[in-house]
């Protein structure tokens, strides 16, 4: 594996470990929020709502770092490669 394919890909993982950390940080204000038992009852819907989401979109994330990982196999030289992995983006 090259350089920059190395770079590239060093930075694809940061992006999404940055992206999943985002969501889970989110998750915990939620969660926060509709423990604290001061929302009146739809906003506490509301936030239940977009708990399910983050909790979906972290999943997500998940699936793919570990379908990622799944990729990772040794090259012909023995060398350990990332083969192209193809996502569906929904």
């Amino acid at each position: 594996m090259g350089r920059a394919s190395e770079q590239t890909a060093r930075t694809e993982a940061e992006t999404a470990e940055a992206s999943y950390d985002a969501l889970v940080a989110r998750l915990e204000k939620v969660v926060e929020a509709l423990e604290s038992g001061q929302l009146p009852l739809e906003a506490s819907v509301e936030k239940f709502a977009e708990g399910v989401q983050l909790a979906r979109d972290a999943s997500r994330k998940l699936d793919e770092a570990e379908r990622r990982v799944e990729q990772l196999v040794k090259g012909v030289d023995g060398e350990e490669t990332v083969a192209a992995l193809d996502v569906d983006r929904a």
